[in-house]
């Protein structure tokens, strides 16, 4: 029988095939040939360092929290295989991610506290802070609920009448409600998406609908006027600029 005479080359690549399948870890290197003699070849290289946690979520709402910080560095490196053995040292285990930012509020990050009350069957909250319209809006849908929508007369009092918050109710303050201008002045919309007044002053309102203009509204007195809110002093509507702060009333329907 004649003996095939195997190389050390082919040793080696025979063993860099198997582990390259079977080995599976981090940090692997072939045996490096060191010139005869018996001993094995140097040790693996050490593992690579752990991946760091990716940054926290910053906190949503306006003049929200402050973001997160980000996470902790990754784990160390695996350690270097021993002298003459016969693999590489093991891989470091990478560093676990950090924990996201904490969910931001308005007036420095304080959450916003909702007072929940039932008129008929349908459900109520009303938002303690002064905010934008857009903002109140968020914030009533975050909740499962819409910015608040008035189809009566005896609904329009008693939300006047539960808006109690912590300001005095003869300032100027106001409760932003559900109607907006979406697109052309003039053309109103609840936020489902039904309209309910067309035109100025002087308009008409959409299918008969409720509506409560307070006298000469809506009228843009101070430039673009397209979001609707009701003074906490009395019962009337008035188009207001969506960039005014106001505290706002949700609805569940």
């Amino acid at each position: 029988m004649r003996t095939e005479r195997i190389t050390y080359a082919t040793v080696i690549a025979l063993l860099t095939a198997a582990c390259a399948s079977a080995c599976g870890r981090l940090g692997y290197a072939p045996l490096a040939p060191d010139g005869g003699g018996g001993t094995g070849g140097g040790g693996g290289l050490s593992g690579s360092t752990g991946t760091g946690g990716a940054s926290g979520t910053g906190g949503s709402g306006t003049g929200g929290g402050v973001a997160g910080t980000g996470g902790s560095l990754g784990g160390t490196g695996g350690s270097v295989g021993g002298d003459g053995g016969a693999g590489g040292g093991t891989g470091g285990t990478g560093g676990a991610g950090g924990s996201l930012g904490g969910t931001g509020g308005v007036d420095g990050g304080q959450p916003i506290s909702c007072n929940t009350l039932l008129y008929g069957t349908h459900q109520y909250a009303f938002c303690d802070a002064l905010v934008d319209w857009a903002t109140a809006r968020s914030e009533c849908e975050r909740r499962g609920m819409r910015l608040v929508r008035i189809d009566d007369a005896l609904e329009n009092v008693w939300l006047q009448t539960a808006a109690v918050f912590s300001a005095s109710m003869f300032r100027r303050d106001a409760l932003w409600l559900g109607g907006y201008e979406p697109t052309v002045d003039g053309d109103w919309h609840w936020t489902d998406g039904d309209a309910f007044w067309n035109g100025g002053a002087n308009g008409v309102a959409v299918g008969g609908r409720f509506t409560n203009w307070d006298k000469n509204e809506p009228n843009n007195a101070n430039g673009p006027e397209a979001c609707l809110a009701m003074p906490l002093n009395g019962t009337t509507w008035f188009d207001w600029a969506c960039a005014a702060t106001h505290y706002f009333a949700c609805e569940l329907y």
